[in-house]
């Protein structure tokens, strides 16, 4: 299984704060066959285009959705799935099917139960609009299921999934308690204690995370743990090509990898006082 999270934030200053600035979704990096025991800690669940703004992160069964949200994304980027005049229902609803036909494709391949959340935004700042949907399949009734979600209309929790969801929520419960609770970065960071407790032992390695923000396409940050840095769970090698892409800290501070220390401008932020339990 995993843990999966997606929240939404706004911005009480500024021009239009009734209006997102922006979604994420992040995950664990753990993949398991059966029990801890047989793992693999760098497996990708989270994904983002590179050219139109949809987002999409998976828990649950492992194979079927890795693969084909990769297949989705692709498509995308090649401009081949739907028509750039095509509603967001009608968008993720072309993704939706495409989804359910390419998994007719398999032949007897065991699949458990499994669940995709895909983030969408139509036009661009200040016209901007957020859409959310969770895509949902039962294995033992071969059932799917695809349903919209209302968004919060203040920095919130969207959806937490998966084997991880119930530490992912008390750890948020604490940090909501906090100084800086009910902030973009208290749910980073709680999602980040959640995975740390290892109160789940079938979610693990480094956060990964993606962006969708009210303008350009969405982005893949990096995640800084111990001086290393990974993307999609996957440890990358230090070098000048780091500053290519966005990176954060577990206390979503944003870091320079040439310096490895906060990056000029950044928020100093600290880690809060803490209390126990929700």
């Amino acid at each position: 299984m995993t843990t999966l999270v997606s929240w939404i934030t706004y911005s009480t200053t500024g021009e239009k704060p009734e209006l997102p600035r922006a979604i994420y979704i992040a995950s664990d990096s753990r993949i398991t066959w059966g029990s801890e025991s047989l793992r693999w800690d760098a497996g990708r669940k989270v994904f983002n285009s590179r050219e139109r703004p949809h987002i999409f992160g998976y828990c649950g069964d492992v194979v079927f959705p890795s693969l084909v949200l990769g297949q989705i994304v692709a498509a995308i980027d090649n401009e081949i799935l739907f028509e750039k005049k095509c509603t967001p229902d009608q968008k993720h609803e072309c993704i939706f099917v495409t989804i359910q036909n390419s998994y007719l494709e398999g032949h007897n391949h065991p699949v458990k139960d499994f669940s995709i959340l895909h983030a969408y935004r139509s036009a661009a700042w200040p016209n901007t609009e957020f859409y959310f949907w969770h895509i949902s399949y039962k294995s033992k009734i071969k059932t799917w299921a695809s349903e919209k979600l209302r968004l919060p209309e203040k920095t919130g929790m969207i959806i937490s999934l998966g084997s991880g969801a119930a530490s992912a929520k008390n750890h948020e419960g604490r940090w909501k308690k906090s100084d800086v609770g009910g902030t973009s970065r208290s749910f980073f960071s709680a999602f980040c204690d959640a995975i740390d407790s290892g109160d789940d032992n079938l979610s693990g390695g480094v956060p990964q995370l993606c962006a969708l923000y009210p303008n350009l396409p969405p982005k893949s940050i990096g995640v800084v743990k111990d001086n290393r840095y990974f993307l999609n769970g996957m440890e990358v090698l230090p070098g000048p090509k780091l500053s290519n892409i966005e990176w954060t800290d577990e206390l979503f501070r944003n870091i320079d990898p040439e310096t490895n220390m906060l990056k000029e401008g950044a928020r100093p932020f600290v880690r809060p006082a803490l209390k126990k339990g929700l």
